[in-house]
């Protein structure tokens, strides 16, 4: 059967991309390889769906590094505004953190879900579970697009909204990578991103749990600065984690050195000055009690004591000045070596995907191939934690459907 456009991918840009669509053309077909649409969506925002974030636009452009300029024009002309008003009106009501996040009020991401299959059978998309997309091929100007159930479908259009390699389980294996790789674009190697980092120190796992705001973090690799980025961090039992190191995780591989600063925005010089001439005057004041003034948790500070071999307790007036300086180093340009980055199976997006010079920014077009587009994560684009990723999703797939449109036009 021919179809105006089919849809690979029933995830957020998919589902967006069809009801879209399908308000306006008659026939458009979604294949998804699961059982059921949306199952990696359920479980986003540990199952309550931060689905977009109620800051200005223009901060929008700070939190994709430098895949901010290829999603500019969509972003504008389908905001985050408009993401909140196309749920309320679909029946979802939703709540607005002091942070910006927005959730649906349930906090249950089924409702965003159920809120995006509806609008698709209103519109009337058919939608064919349990249907595995293997190769796409063009002729003629017509597409057809094959699965591994052995049936062939035809359109004169497809777009790919397979998403990226995160909780492959869920379905997102990096299967559309194949699938553009077939149809002649390029790859930017899947990578995991918005993840935690391992360390092989055993000396910060007492810190479990344990949290400290506004810090900033920097990222060195054979002795060259790759980026720094400031914000929360947590302690956990195998590494570092919390926004600072989950949105800086796309700059960083195994190996690589960070750098934190617990003091920021303070530097070690400052620290350095203040440390000289304020320890000689404490006298038999204990460092511990010392450093209580930075109002950092009292175990960071035994922590890095112990990782110096300094003894807390030791007063300021028996503090050396190597010891004093190295107490400084750590405070300010804390060193740590990432054994590894959590994996695909726990990093909540995937960094890498279709080479964006190859699709049109104003579009969502393959400039290799007329017909063709993508949405969504497929794309090499991963924005930071908070609503920002789905909000692409949204903004790609919507200005995918009006470019369709237009070409029809």
């Amino acid at each position: 059967m021919h179809y105006n456009t089919i849809i690979v991918g029933g995830g957020p840009a998919g589902l967006f991309t069809a009801q879209a669509l399908a308000k306006k053309q008659k026939r458009v077909l979604l294949l998804e390889r699961n059982k059921g649409a949306g199952k990696k969506l359920l479980i986003s925002g540990a199952g309550q769906c931060n689905f977009t974030h109620a800051g200005d636009i223009e901060d929008f452009f700070n939190c994709y590094d430098d895949k901010a300029k290829f999603l500019k024009k969509a972003l504008l002309a389908f905001d985050n505004k408009k993401t909140m008003r196309f749920f309320e009106e679909a029946g979802v009501a939703y709540t607005v953190f002091p942070n910006n996040k927005v959730f649906p009020k349930s906090m249950k991401s089924v409702d965003i879900l159920n809120a995006l299959l509806v609008q698709c059978q209103k519109s009337n998309v058919e939608m064919i579970y349990n249907e595995l997309v293997n190769q796409i091929s063009v002729y003629d100007k017509v597409f057809t697009v094959e699965t591994a159930t052995g049936k062939r479908y035809f359109s004169d259009q497809v777009v790919i909204a397979t998403g990226g390699k995160s909780y492959a389980h869920m379905g997102s294996d990096g299967t559309g990578y194949l699938l553009a790789k077939h149809l002649g674009h390029r790859i930017i190697e899947p990578r995991p991103a918005l993840t935690d980092v391992r360390l092989d120190e055993n000396t910060f796992k007492v810190l479990s749990g344990v949290s400290v705001k506004q810090i900033e973090v920097t990222i060195w690799r054979e002795q060259k600065k790759i980026q720094n980025y400031v914000g929360d961090l947590l302690f956990t039992h195998k590494g570092l984690s919390g926004p600072a190191i989950i949105n800086s995780s796309r700059w960083m591989k195994s190996g690589d050195a960070l750098q934190v600063n617990f003091l920021y925005p303070k530097s070690y010089e400052n620290i350095k000055a203040y440390f000289a001439s304020e320890v000689a005057k404490r006298g038999k004041e204990e460092i511990i009690t010392f450093l209580k003034q930075f109002e950092l948790p009292r175990t960071l500070y035994q922590a890095l004591c112990q990782r110096i071999s300094l003894d807390e307790h030791t007063t300021c007036a028996e503090l050396s000045k190597k010891q004093r300086e190295a107490l400084v180093d750590q405070l300010t340009r804390c060193p740590f070596t990432i054994a590894s980055l959590g994996g695909f199976h726990i990093a909540m997006v995937t960094a890498g995907g279709v080479h964006l010079k190859e699709v049109n920014p104003t579009t969502m077009e393959s400039r290799k191939q007329k017909g063709l587009y993508f949405v969504g994560e497929v794309l090499d684009i991963d924005g930071d934690t908070g609503g920002y990723n789905i909000q692409a999703a949204f903004s790609t797939a919507a200005l995918c459907a009006d470019s369709i449109m237009q070409n029809k036009k």
